[in-house]
């Protein structure tokens, strides 16, 4: 205890006397001094004192210039270290005069702390310090910059479209060639300047369309908006359609765009041309439909007309004929008699030949949609050739079928004709098996009329729906050659189409479409 108390008394007693040189003698007076060695000593002291200065000050000002600097806490311990250094050569340059040697010590004590609070930072440091690149790597790394920034320079001035780079205030920082070329500037005159000297839409429009996609891009990245369309300008020329791709770069210095600019001057032109051309086609289209619409209903008009006018003189001619024969056949020579049957049997054919071309004038003359049960519709067309079918042994098996909007009469006479064909072209000895079908498919309704008839030639499965063609010989199978042209026009009447698949001695599959919305 005693020990503590004397040296806090002697602590004491030191900074009482901090100041305080009569205890020792100026240095002059110690030894042997001479003046070449007392100011020899003295100048190197004053000499490394001023040096000691000096850096700090240097350092200070480094700093204060260059904000980017790292481990500005070290600077400033290097800083107060020499200082601290300098300032004990300066004491000890005094001293040869003013003896203050309790000042000199402590000056000595915040040297020795700020020293080695200096090494401890630096022993922190040191792992940062060695990731630090060196010099080499440094240049390195800045070749292979220059050279990517070449490149980047020589894919600019290649690329086809003009590219202009801009901050996100719209301020030109780089362009290439073809941006001079289109807009007739100098890069010179254009960078450093808005975005706006090159385009009558304004900047900020295309700035928050950037903004605005940006903010739907919930997932934060980037977000480029493609083909903006707004119009560009030339020093005394009229304005001229462009197209505008914006590309949003975060960098350290902030937001840059990329803009690809194109001039679409001739793709305008194309598409009016185009428009033009579409709207005069239309129109010829349109002209045309319409005349033939007026020529298919005179041609329907003059069929109907003529076949109903033949049906008058032509019932004269034949029940003259039947009177000739009721009186007459047996009296007259064998030729005679011949003569009369022929023209009997013409007779007879140009009946039937009028009544059907009757009726196909008149498909869709009634034009009236309404729904139609399919099945009771094929049942009513089953009795009505009920004796026909008991006569041929034949078999109509039938799956469910739909109910359609249609044309209640035209539909049945297309299941009439269709049913009435398998039954009229049936193999010999074969009783006849007709299958008749439905699927949904696309939005339509397929039916489909199958038999184990003689078949058709691949060769004549368009032909078949001609009007007045037939395969056959009359004096093989019956008919006009209008049936299947009366069939054809019924499903086009309802918007469908209709197709044959056979094979010669194979049977037949007759196949129509009915949409399922009339």
């Amino acid at each position: 205890m005693v020990t503590i108390i004397t040296h806090m008394h002697q602590v004491i007693e030191f900074f009482e006397k901090l100041l305080d040189t009569s205890d020792w003698p100026p240095r002059w007076y110690c030894g042997k001094w001479t003046d070449f060695h007392g100011w020899l000593f003295i100048i190197s002291d004053l000499l490394v004192w001023s040096a000691y200065f000096a850096i700090p000050l240097i350092i200070i000002r480094y700093i204060s210039r260059r904000h980017d600097a790292r481990f500005f806490r070290l600077y400033f311990l290097f800083a107060g270290f020499i200082c601290a250094c300098g300032a004990t050569h300066l004491f000890d340059a005094l001293s040869f005069w003013y003896p203050a040697y309790r000042l000199g010590a402590l000056m000595r004590l915040i040297t020795g702390l700020i020293s080695w609070t200096t090494v401890v930072y630096l022993i922190k440091l040191m792992p940062l310090a060695i990731k630090l690149r060196t010099s080499s790597q440094l240049e390195a790394e800045i070749q292979q910059r220059e050279k990517a920034e070449d490149k980047f320079r020589t894919l600019l001035e290649v690329a086809p479209d003009c590219m202009v780079i801009m901050d996100g205030n719209g301020t030109v920082q780089l362009v290439n060639a073809q941006t001079e070329k289109m807009f007739g500037l100098n890069r010179e005159t254009m960078i450093g300047k808005s975005i706006d000297q090159l385009m009558l839409s304004s900047f900020d429009r295309l700035l928050g369309i950037i903004r605005t996609s940006a903010a739907a891009n919930t997932d934060g990245n980037t977000t480029q908006v493609d083909r903006i369309e707004c119009f560009g300008k030339r020093a005394g020329e009229p304005e001229f359609p462009i197209e505008i791709s914006l590309s949003p770069l975060q960098t350290e210095d902030g937001l840059l765009l990329i803009a690809a600019i194109r001039d679409v001057s001739e793709k305008k032109r194309m598409e009016k041309e185009i428009r033009e051309a579409n709207s005069s086609l239309e129109k010829k289209v349109q002209q045309r439909t319409e005349e033939l619409e007026r020529k298919n209903r005179e041609l329907e008009t003059f069929a109907y007309v003529a076949s109903h006018d033949l049906q008058e003189p032509l019932r004269t001619t034949s029940a003259f004929v039947d009177l000739l024969r009721k009186r007459y056949h047996g009296q007259m020579d064998e030729t005679a008699d011949q003569y009369l049957d022929f023209i009997h049997q013409s007779s007879d054919r140009m009946k039937v030949l009028i009544t059907n071309l009757l009726d196909y004038s008149r498909i869709g003359r009634e034009k009236e949609l309404v729904e139609v049960d399919c099945n009771e519709l094929l049942q009513d067309v089953v009795g009505d050739l009920d004796q026909s079918i008991r006569e041929n042994n034949a078999a109509v098996q039938c799956e469910s079928l739909p109910t359609v909007n249609a044309y209640k009469v035209e539909l049945k006479q297309l299941f009439q004709n269709l049913i009435s064909n398998s039954l009229k072209f049936r193999k010999p000895g074969i009783s006849p098996d007709i299958r008749v079908g439905a699927l949904r498919e696309n939005g339509h309704w397929v039916f489909s009329f199958k038999d184990n008839g003689i078949g058709i030639n691949p060769a004549y499965h368009e032909k078949v729906f001609v009007l007045f063609q037939r395969l056959h010989k009359r004096t093989e199978y019956e008919g006009t050659g209008i049936g299947l042209a009366n069939c054809k026009k019924i499903v086009e009447l309802h918007g469908g189409k209709i197709w044959v698949e056979s094979a010669q001695n194979e049977g037949c599959t007759f196949f129509f479409t009915i949409s399922e919305i009339q």
